[in-house]
């Protein structure tokens, strides 16, 4: 009730303001309190407390503030400027990167669009727990399955390496900046308006299912799915059985016991594997980033 006066009182535009100012601060402070604290604390006390990578990251983060991303190279990234431009043509915003347009769509601001990419650039770090490959010269003519793409930051990096690039992205509204973004590569490029997932029909795929026509091997599956990683995986059983000389790099932080549970997995069907480095910090929680997994020709 409180909430619907509160609305109606106040204006969109001052709400905005409110929260920004104030009330965005105290409501995220009461959700992470206990991170915040626990943080705060082993900043504080970390002369006494063993030197283990947990505790090393919750440091950073008693010191300078609860993020995804919990070391100090991140706070290079701090200070880079990012400059966004608009395609007057297309009627998109995009931004260089590498030299090459990565474009967004047309209703993000300028200040989302340079948090984005800030992000972005930061998670591809190679010091960073989000980074899927040591290095991307290792998708040298591999076929790449970028599952849930978003911007198609990572294979915009890898599209001169790859043979070819299966981009899985379902929103709508990225499907005009990820076309503008891949127009120089279009010929060697194809875009999935589909969920992967452990079954197939109307907006859902498995992995099996899209690739029974095609190329078992050689692929690099990037998996960034929000959670829903299990259920791909439980779709390409076919694949990750006879496939040959196949590489994953797979989020493992979204949901809790994923690194366990895709780690025991892939062991399963025979893939040898390694975590990125360190951790990341999600649903207040520190995870391991990525799972990097592999099986050779056989």
């Amino acid at each position: 009730m409180l909430a619907n006066l509160y609305r109606k009182v106040f204006p969109y535009a001052i709400r905005k303001f409110i929260y920004n100012i104030i009330l965005g601060k105290i409501l995220f402070i009461i959700r992470h309190f206990s991170v915040i604290s626990k943080s705060k604390f082993i900043f504080l006390f970390s002369f006494f407390l063993p030197k283990t990578e947990e505790n090393k990251a919750y440091a950073f983060m008693g010191r300078y503030g609860l993020t995804s991303y919990p070391y100090k190279f991140m706070l290079d990234y701090m200070k880079k400027e990012i400059k966004v431009e608009f395609d007057n043509d297309l009627k998109l915003p995009f931004v260089f990167h590498n030299k090459r347009k990565l474009y967004f769509p047309e209703f993000y601001h300028v200040e989302k669009i340079i948090m984005d990419y800030r992000a972005l650039i930061i998670e591809q770090d190679f010091r960073s727990s989000h980074r899927y490959v040591h290095s991307y010269k290792d998708l040298s003519q591999m076929i790449l399955l970028d599952i849930g793409s978003a911007e198609g930051i990572f294979s915009l990096d890898t599209i001169e390496l790859v043979e070819h690039a299966y981009i899985f992205e379902c929103e709508q509204f990225w499907l005009k900046p990820l076309k503008a973004t891949f127009a120089p590569w279009k010929h060697k490029v194809t875009f999935i308006r589909k969920y992967v997932s452990n079954k197939s029909g109307g907006i859902f795929v498995t992995i099996d299912d899209y690739l029974k026509d095609k190329s078992k091997d050689n692929l690099f599956i990037k998996m960034d799915i929000e959670g829903a990683e299990r259920l791909a995986l439980e779709g390409a059983e076919k694949i990750l059985k006879q496939g040959k000389n196949n590489h994953l790099a797979i989020c493992t932080y979204h949901r809790k016991n994923d690194p366990e549970y895709i780690s025991n997995l892939m062991s399963g069907y025979g893939y040898s594997f390694e975590f990125s480095e360190g951790y990341m910090y999600w649903n207040k929680r520190l995870s391991k980033g990525v799972i990097r997994c592999h099986k050779s020709t056989s």
